[in-house]
């Protein structure tokens, strides 16, 4: 299936979910939506492929050649097969080595990015900051009420810094696991590490992300309770100036069901969401909708949380994905656990403005 027909489909199967909304249908609705996903996952998958061959063109126009990704790739899996004594010359120059793990090549990361936008990410909202090593600090300011000092000629410098705060992070790994032969082979294991880990590893990064998000989210959120639609609007309206413009909210699919649900008096529909090039929006701001799992809502009530990641979450982590064994995971099994992994840790810095609004199930 091509990369057009999976976005038609995709078309027409969000214009299904609207209809079951209409009809206040929220069982079908869910169904159609998890389909929806299924879908922008395969899309995702294709566009991944499409990217790659698409890079493979122009690295042989810049000397570098499918050939040569494979080979990058093959040294990394090689050497977290059977060390670095085991690898040639040629592949010990090819591969990078971080903690014990090989690092997986760029272009590895560059398709798990593309299958990641298959799934509602939190992490880009967030103020992602590269770390150069597992621990350590540093400083940040606050936004809102910054300013610059004047320095006229002759000025003598009186050693006054910026107000910041020092944020320390501890980095830890987080991966996925498949046991496999003792003896399997360099080949065989890239084609678990394609086939078997990367698509499962996309979606489950990207929900370990959120979840970790959340909980500092729902750690620092005030409750509003609201009566309607209309609290949500003014909790995004009372947003510190200097904190509103990357103000989100954040919902799951009752919240989402129910936003679009609304109508007026005469029974038309508010058109409270707006989708722009795949992007929701709710009030001009964007609408992040993840599952009734990952966002709970309390007993009898939709919510909401309207705030601005960017000043709220510090989002360390080390470059790339790495790949490792370990012999003593499945040791009574006699299998080699082959190991996929990312690092990250998430910290909260600005929790001023991180509101939570209750809204009462009719």
């Amino acid at each position: 299936m091509t990369v057009q027909e999976l976005r038609s489909l995709i078309s027409e199967k969000t214009q299904e979910i609207n209809k079951y909304i209409e009809n206040r249908d929220a069982d079908k609705a869910e169904e159609a939506l998890n389909e929806k996903r299924k879908l922008t996952q395969l899309l995702a998958v294709a566009e991944a492929e499409a990217e790659f061959d698409k890079g493979s063109l122009e690295g042989q126009k810049e000397g570098r050649s499918r050939a040569d990704v494979v080979n990058e790739m093959r040294a990394a899996v090689k050497f977290a097969l059977k060390g670095k004594e085991s690898l040639t010359d040629e592949e010990r120059a090819a591969v990078s080595i971080d903690n014990n793990a090989a690092v997986l090549p760029e272009e590895f990361v560059n398709e798990m990015q593309i299958l990641r936008e298959g799934f509602p990410s939190l992490k880009k909202h967030c103020h992602v900051v590269k770390a150069r090593s597992n621990h350590g600090k540093m400083p940040f300011a606050r936004i809102g009420g910054k300013k610059l000092t004047k320095y006229k000629s002759g000025t003598k410098l009186t050693g006054e810094v910026a107000n910041t705060e020092d944020v320390p992070y501890d980095i830890e790994n987080y991966g996925s696991l498949v046991p496999i032969a003792n003896d399997l082979q360099e080949d065989e294991a890239i084609d678990i590490i394609n086939e078997v880990i990367k698509p499962d590893f996309a979606e489950a990064s990207v929900n370990t992300e959120n979840e970790e998000i959340m909980t500092i989210v729902t750690e620092n959120a005030t409750e509003v309770p609201g009566t309607s639609h209309k609290d949500i609007k003014a909790a995004i309206d009372g947003t510190l100036p200097a904190l509103r413009a990357k103000t989100i909210t954040i919902t799951n699919l009752e919240g989402y069901v129910y936003l679009m649900s609304q109508e007026d008096k005469q029974g038309r529909n508010l058109e409270l969401v707006k989708n722009v090039n795949g992007v929701d929006y709710y009030e001009k701001k964007v609408l992040e909708t993840l599952s009734n799992e990952e966002v709970v809502s309390p007993e009898g009530h939709y919510v909401f949380y309207v705030v601005n990641l960017y000043a709220l979450a510090k989002f360390f982590e080390r470059k790339g994905y790495t790949v490792s064994t370990d012999k003593s995971v499945f040791f009574e099994s006699d299998e080699t656990a082959l190991k996929v992994q990312e690092r990250f840790d998430v910290e909260k810095l600005d929790d001023r403005y991180v509101k939570k609004v209750l809204i009462p199930k009719a």
